[in-house]
């Protein structure tokens, strides 16, 4: 009785809604919406028969483009209503889509009581066929269409996307039969999608189905079988296109076990899918807050840059040796892969954006990314919400561990390529530290020829970011090779760089007796209890200018005097640059500050001594950092104002790129080329 009375409260509010110029089922929303179009096609006839159940209308954006891809929105109605476009959440979902610069089409369909089924997604399919008939006088873009739908219009846009190619779904209505039905993704807003599964797994099927019954004519009891033709699952294989389902909790007109449920068995065939569960929501209410459309407009986004992936893998340059995957393409999109055959979910987590991954019948899981910024990135595997790394590259430290990094190739890599020319050496160097009382690493760079010559040379000091050790210059920043180069063309001057672990720590308070502290755990890991003290830039000055250079001054052929000592570090390292120079202008002569902060005039006149030790200081940023000022400062009025006191200031962009390795190795490369000159 319960499921008679909810079925007869949908009809009740579909025949109402019927009754309104405009609104949304699905959202409840009032009349005269405002829709977010510049343009408005009306009651179009998709089938060429003048009935009311074959007209749609179509919604232009209000950005202007060439062409559009295309939603095809489908309003819910059990089924029961023939006429209920101008109520195709208009408000809400359709609005969203054409924010996100899709021309939207909403069609009406044969109800339950003009055909049964087929029709209804005899219907859908022309629609679609009509899209790509009519691409040019309606600027439709046909490389990606997409069906959306609220309740029995989900169960149509998901029929839509798994009966791809499915005969008798296809039907012969309208002039555009050559076209193409098949669509290239799904979005399923509280959908009935197998009416098998109504009771949500009970042995006792308590389901009152009689709009499903209405639909196909004949009743479900005894006829079980017949009725799988319904089912959005029946046809579920892994060609099929992208679905992401949006379900309420607390929905009690199709339970919550049918999203759970398409979205399992899309999952295990190996189709893109995300499943959205909306806790509290009903059928229809509470579904439409932004952070949900937002979510539909961004799995859109995914699947439409994935549709149109050019198949020109190659394995990335970090990989583990011998191993294919990950790979980059020539758009910088990274395919990655993992053998997880018991996992459920896996995605691949690139640039703080996690991307959705396919599973074959192995249990090898695929996926692809956006286009990533050329140069260096981190990135994990998140299998079934654990963070892994990937076997299938190096490890990098990063992000206050060891994980996977990959290369995107840049289109000037050729200053950080390994080439046929003299090369220097990096050399791995422990120390005993006073400061700390324990043993320290560090590598430096000696440049070529410096074990067959005598001449001494002078240092540059080069710190890491947060989240990262001494490893990262070495590694991720490509400093020999930057620097190899740069001293085989004649562009650099030949010099010492030091690159040590600025993480600094608390001191241990006792050294073992006649010998040195048990040494800290090597790769950036602090030992327990040894947290990140307040003073973190006082700290390791301290390290630097009581431990560190007298160490490299004692060991290394250096021109032991600040005209030829320069310090420089990146985000972090550029902000204890900044810290340790002007605190030590009697220690060094040059500085740079790679998207670390800036040095204004009034903080050089406030620094005695300042303006007459400084030679050069250099400030940069990627592009995307300097969008907007930072640190309280336009970097680039800043750097000019130090110019136009007098100082040997320099400011440089790395282009398309934000907060990451490709604009500190540029930036290294440009710095280098002034210093000791």
């Amino acid at each position: 009785m319960k499921r008679m009375i909810l079925t007869a409260c949908v009809l009740f509010c579909t025949y109402a809604l019927q009754a309104q110029p405009a609104g949304g089922f699905g959202g409840w929303q009032m009349p005269e919406i405002d829709v977010h179009c510049s343009e408005k096609f009306a009651d179009i006839d998709y089938a060429g028969d003048g009935q009311v159940y074959h007209k749609l209308d179509i919604y232009i954006p209000k950005v202007e483009k060439d062409a559009y891809p295309v939603a095809i929105h489908i309003y819910g109605s059990a089924w029961f209503s023939n006429n209920s476009k101008n109520m195709a959440d208009l408000g809400t979902i359709v609005n969203a889509l054409l924010d996100a610069g899709y021309a939207v089409v909403t069609p009406n369909h044969r109800s339950s009581m003009d055909a049964k089924f087929p029709a209804q997604i005899h219907d859908i399919k022309a629609v679609v066929r009509f899209v790509r008939g009519n691409a040019d006088k309606y600027r439709f873009d046909t490389d990606f269409i997409v069906t959306s739908g609220f309740s029995s219009g989900a169960h149509l846009a998901s029929l839509a996307a798994t009966g791809c190619g499915v005969a008798e779904l296809e039907g012969s209505l309208g002039a555009y039969t050559d076209y193409s039905s098949l669509v290239d993704a799904a979005c399923c807003w509280s959908g009935p999608t197998d009416l098998h599964y109504m009771s949500c797994g009970r042995e006792v099927d308590d389901w009152n189905h009689g709009p499903e019954e209405a639909v196909m004519g004949f009743t479900f009891k005894g006829n079980e079988e017949a009725f799988k033709a319904l089912n959005a699952t029946t046809y579920i294989d892994p060609s099929d296109p992208p679905v992401v389902v949006f379900h309420g909790t607390s929905d009690n007109v199709v339970p919550v076990c049918q999203g759970k449920h398409f979205h399992e068995l899309l999952a295990g065939a190996g189709v893109m899918t995300e499943l959205h569960l909306v806790d509290g929501g009903g059928h229809g209410m509470g579904m439409y807050a932004p952070e949900n459309l937002e979510a539909m407009v961004s799995f859109l986004e995914r699947a439409r840059i994935a549709k149109s992936v050019k198949e020109d893998f190659a394995p990335s340059a970090a990989n583990q040796p011998g191993k294919r995957y990950p790979m980059v393409n020539s758009e910088r999109i990274v395919r990655a892969q993992l053998k997880a055959p018991d996992a459920v979910t896996v995605k691949l987590d690139i640039g703080g954006v996690k991307y959705p991954m396919k599973r074959n019948e192995e249990g090898v899981w695929t996926g692809d990314s956006a286009p990533q910024d050329e140069g260096f990135h981190y990135y994990q595997f998140e299998v079934d919400g654990a963070s892994v790394p990937d076997p299938g590259s190096l490890y990098y430290y990063g992000a206050g561990r060891w994980g996977s990094g990959i290369e995107i190739p840049a289109h000037d890599q050729d200053f950080y390529a390994l080439k046929n020319v003299p090369h220097g050496d990096i050399r791995e160097v422990h120390y005993w530290s006073e400061t700390n009382k324990e043993m320290r690493h560090c590598f430096i760079y000696t440049p070529p020829g410096y074990d067959s010559c005598k001449k001494r040379y002078p240092v540059l000091y080069l710190q890491h970011g947060g989240g990262e050790n001494e490893y990262g210059w070495p590694e991720q920043g490509k400093t020999g090779l930057i620097m190899d180069n740069l001293i085989a063309e004649g562009k650099a001057e030949e010099f010492i760089i030091v690159m040590d672990n600025g993480t600094w720590a608390r001191p241990r308070p006792q050294a073992p007796a006649g010998g040195p502290a048990q040494a800290r755990p090597q790769g950036g890991q602090r030992a327990p209890g040894m947290g990140l003290p307040s003073n973190w830039a006082d700290g390791f000055m301290n390290t630097l200018i009581n431990d560190i250079i007298p160490m490299v001054d004692s060991r290394y052929r250096t021109k032991a005097d600040r005209r030829y000592r320069a310090m420089a570090g990146l985000s972090m390292g550029g902000m204890q640059t900044k810290a340790v120079t002007m605190k030590n202008p009697d220690v060094f002569s040059a500085l740079g500050i790679f998207s670390g902060g800036v040095i204004s005039a009034d903080e050089a006149d406030q620094t005695e001594g300042f303006r007459d030790a400084y030679k050069l200081v250099f400030i940069s940023f990627g592009s995307r950092e300097v969008e907007t000022p930072r640190y309280g400062h336009d970097p680039k009025v800043v750097t000019e104002e130090l110019k136009a006191s007098g100082m040997n200031a320099h400011y440089y962009v790395s282009p398309e790129t934000a907060h990451e390795w490709q604009t500190w190795r540029r930036s290294l490369y440009q710095f280098a080329q002034l210093l000791f000159r």
